[in-house]
């Protein structure tokens, strides 16, 4: 974990809390009572580095309240972001078990809460719970999958669809709100659809100019979400 996190704070019982995963929902509860026992609750303020990658996997880390940004250092040297954690996800889930490193580093984009509890306590109750181990499986791949289907999505479309498509994934995925700030800036848009940065301030402007949106600093507000919507699917 990086050493800018403050002490962490004292956090409920796992068994009562309100942003608990479905995921422990076959634990008994004494493994719950464990699982409160081995976690702490960790606030991150926007910038703060959650995972480097490189880190030695050592922390399951769920992201009860907040946003951030996935990014990968390739080998030439380029930061890229890949991907954006929202609340109730279980960062870092994919390098959990394939690797003795994180693949990616992963930021907070907003002043964020997350709860960390040791690996090893986590493969601890895989090997007393099956139906963990099963939940666990089907979590990793469902976030496969939407990784596979988000880029496939992305290539999918004309470069109009593409800032739909980031849009729409904004208004109605994360913020569930047609007015929203944009957590991320012109040029992790590009990286994060494979567009150009030139590309994607072009067509925002010409979003803006027909009235699809309104840009105000960082505030988007989607205008036409009929119209955003068939640019997505058409686009």
């Amino acid at each position: 974990m990086d050493n800018k996190f403050p002490t962490p704070c004292l956090g409920e019982s796992c068994g009562e809390c309100g942003f608990r995963s479905t995921l422990f929902d076959c634990l008994s509860s004494d493994q719950l009572i464990m699982l409160s026992k081995g976690k702490d609750l960790i606030k991150a303020s926007k910038g703060d580095i959650i995972i480097k990658q490189g880190d030695k996997v050592k922390d399951f880390i769920f992201l009860r309240v907040g946003l951030a940004k996935l990014t990968r250092v390739s080998s030439d040297g380029k930061e890229q972001l890949v991907g954006i954690a929202r609340p109730k996800d279980f960062i870092g889930l994919l390098s959990l078990f394939s690797s003795p490193v994180h693949q990616y580093s992963i930021i907070a984009i907003e002043d964020s809460e997350c709860c960390i509890v040791e690996f090893e306590l986590i493969n601890k109750l895989v090997l007393e719970s099956g139906k963990l181990a099963f939940s666990l499986l089907q979590k990793i791949s469902q976030v496969s999958d939407m990784l596979i289907s988000n880029k496939l999505d992305i290539d999918n479309r004309q470069l109009r669809g593409r800032i739909a498509f980031i849009l729409s994934l904004f208004s109605k995925d994360v913020y569930q709100s047609t007015k929203f700030n944009l957590p991320v800036s012109r040029k992790e848009i590009g990286e994060l659809i494979d567009m150009r940065v030139e590309n994607v301030v072009r067509i925002l402007s010409e979003f803006r100019k027909d009235k699809i949106i309104s840009i105000e600093g960082t505030t988007i507000e989607i205008l036409q979400p009929d119209k955003l919507e068939w640019i997505k699917n058409h686009g």
